[in-house]
């Protein structure tokens, strides 16, 4: 006996006709905000493989604000202790500011 009901079980669909998915799709960007070069250097190599990955670096807080609101980045890492600023302020200047407050 057949049935063609709820019980009978449902084939995948065909490679063919499952959606594709590309890199493209997932590219983000990488901030890194270090004042010490060699630092920005390491992340910079170890992310160059990665060819969905945009890297962008800036070395001084002063600036950190202004760069992150021009390359509006998916993710920020940054150093917490710089001569020039506290690391914690600078994230509460990213929170506040409408073009990075999802970062």
């Amino acid at each position: 006996m057949s049935t063609s009901g709820p019980e009978q079980s449902q084939q995948p669909a065909a490679p063919s006709q499952q959606p594709s998915v590309t890199t493209q799709e997932y590219r983000f960007s990488v901030l890194l905000i270090d004042d010490q070069l060699v630092v920005q250097e390491k992340v910079r190599r170890a992310v160059r493989p990665e060819t969905d990955i945009d890297f962008h670096f800036c070395g001084k807080a002063a600036d950190a604000l202004t760069k992150a609101e021009a390359c509006r980045p998916t993710v920020i890492l940054q150093d917490l202790v710089m001569p020039d600023a506290d690391g914690l302020e600078l994230v509460r200047q990213y929170r506040s500011s409408p073009l990075l407050a999802n970062v």
